[in-house]
């Protein structure tokens, strides 16, 4: 395979081009700047001759509007707030005295739980953390609001979610949603309220008010293919909903996107597999509900013909110099590198397995390759995921000025080169080998954290006796890759759905269900300081959670007897 190299001089001025464009747009899904931003995503395909259309899908959105804390007590005291999607609607407010939770970052134990659900009830908290895990919690404990103080200190107030749902709700899920107001205050007000509440010794009262608009309304998600000479494809994404303007997150990545379906077109009748392009609506506003849509209408061409997934997120950021992947760890890290270093003369700053986020609703539907790049600066001084960890990350001030263009050329040539490779070579970059040793290492850690009564061994031990199976599939795949790589891809799948899921194919873990072996992660805890109540739930969870694991291993097992020895 001949290296066919990007053209700055065409594929720059219109990701430019789009960048600018995107700039002055709210792209909030649902809204008409958003559909606006899609149709002229689409004109833009269109008129370099792809085959560009919109899939019109419903979303469950969530937008945040306002949110409000006032002191009755001390008038003249005021701060700035945000609320979060998905959190209640509360313009009346709510009025309770205040509790500041000084160990809200710090793991408890169940009884410890216990007696803090007494502490918080009837209160309006103030915490250092606002996940959803946490506000379910205070939830259940009918604490009545939460005020969640950003942990670093820019001023900036940060867009986020409590949204514990992923994609669109089943009407099992209906009941998750938070039934308490929540907001967001930046790290100086925070320590205002804190030291104003540490000078009086009565509990200071609060009015915490929010306003949140919920609703269901159809939004674009653009769509692009490049057809192969086979039915496989590989599967590229961003999101272009945004906060505000969104330009590092996600119009940087939009463009990044547009640049590959245009380099890649001309190169359509040689490509051995196809190239499909999404740009998800309802990453923000609806927590993954575009990327979850395409999974539960798309399931059986992803599960039979889909051989990759990369997500493409904040791209071209100012100061993020370092590159990092993340990646499902079944990829080979020398297929990983090999891009980075071709284009930054170094391998990436780090490789870590991809966490709870980004997109990534496609664990059930047998895809093997998922992976992602990611950039930070050289020192991080902001608690921002995204943005190449720029402070600006979720706020208004997200603009154009924040982009690199430089960085996110970078960028691009780095997912063509990836994309070379899975487009066009037979072999997929898989090493099965490695995936196995580190799902075992990470299942032993778990072991040491979790009570002596929830026993992985059973489940290790069925792990590593996929390795000499697993190993001779992949020197088959090597030798014979329309034979023997679709199985290959097969047992990547299932390993996956151990590694990443709780559930079947059919549903999706909590937003907040991470971590490996994420239906265990829930069992790391002293069962001596747990009540019965909680103690028989977690031995139900464990009994359930092992035998899922036992019948997807032997799944593999009875796979993998297919080869001859």
């Amino acid at each position: 395979m001949a290296f066919t190299p990007p053209e700055y001089d065409q594929l720059m001025p219109v990701m430019d081009d789009l960048l600018l464009a995107f700039s002055q747009l709210h792209r909030l899904s649902g809204s008409e700047d958003a559909e606006r931003s899609a149709t002229l995503l689409v004109d833009q395909l269109q008129s370099h001759g792809l085959n560009a259309r919109i899939e019109h899908i419903p979303l469950l959105l969530s937008d945040p509007l306002s949110g409000r804390l006032a002191l009755p007590e001390f008038p003249e005291w005021h701060c700035r707030a945000k609320t979060r999607s998905f959190s209640a609607h509360c313009p009346q407010g709510v009025s309770a005295a205040l509790f500041y939770d000084a160990d809200s970052t710090r793991a408890r134990s169940d009884r410890e739980w216990q007696r803090w659900a007494e502490q918080v009830r009837g209160k309006i908290v103030i915490a250092d953390q606002g996940f959803e895990d946490y506000v379910q919690r205070l939830d259940a404990a009918q604490a009545v609001g939460l005020v969640h103080i950003w942990g670093s200190t820019e001023n900036a107030l940060h867009e986020e979610t409590v949204g514990p749902i992923w994609g669109t709700p089943t009407t099992d899920d209906q009941q998750r949603y938070p039934r308490l107001p929540v907001i967001s205050i930046n790290y100086h007000d925070g320590q205002n309220l804190l030291g104003l509440c540490n000078l009086v010794t009565t509990p200071v009262h609060a009015v915490l008010s929010t306003e949140v608009q919920r609703q269901v309304k159809t939004c674009s998600l653009p769509l692009v293919e490049i057809a192969g000479q086979s039915p496989e494809f590989v599967l590229l994404s961003s999101h272009y909903d945004s906060w505000h303007e969104g330009v590092t997150d996600n119009a940087t990545g939009n463009a990044l996107c547009l640049a590959m379906a245009l380099h890649f077109k001309p190169q359509a009748a040689m490509l051995r597999r196809g190239l499909r392009i999404a740009w998800w609506p309802g990453h923000s506003n609806a927590r993954y509900g575009g990327s979850t849509w395409y999974a539960d209408n798309y399931r059986q061409q992803l599960g039979q013909h889909c051989v990759a997934h990369i997500n493409v997120d904040s791209p071209g950021c100012k100061d993020a110099v370092q590159v990092v992947i993340n990646a499902s760890g079944a990829e080979s890290q020398a297929f990983l590198n090999q891009a980075v270093e071709a284009v930054t003369d170094r391998p990436a700053r780090w490789i870590a397995p991809l966490g709870k986020g980004g997109d990534q609703s496609f664990w059930g539907s047998g895809v093997p390759l998922h992976f992602a790049l990611r950039e930070v600066p050289l020192e991080k001084t902001s608690h921002s995921p995204g943005s190449g960890g720029g402070w600006w990350w979720h706020t208004e001030h997200d603009g154009y000025d924040k982009v690199d263009l430089t960085l996110l050329w970078r960028d691009c040539l780095i997912h063509v080169r990836w994309l070379e490779v899975l487009l066009h070579e037979a072999i997929l970059p898989l090493d099965v080998t490695d995936y196995l040793a580190k799902m075992a290492l990470a299942l032993n850690a778990l072991s040491q954290r979790v009570d002596a009564r929830f026993a992985l061994g059973e489940i290790e031990k069925s792990l590593l006796a996929l390795s000499e199976p697993v190993a001779r599939l992949t020197q088959r795949a090597s030798e014979e890759p329309t034979r023997w790589q679709p199985l290959l891809s097969r047992v990547v799948g299932d390993l996956h759905r151990l590694r990443y899921s709780s559930t079947d194919d059919f549903h999706y873990d909590l937003s907040y269900r991470g971590g490996a072996f994420p239906g265990f992660q829930e069992l790391a805890a002293d069962l001596s300081q747990t009540t019965p109540e909680s103690g028989l739930m977690m031995m139900t969870q464990y009994r359930r959670q092992r035998d899922r694991a036992m019948w997807l291993l032997r799944k593999v097992h009875q796979a993998l007897a297919e080869i001859d020895p």
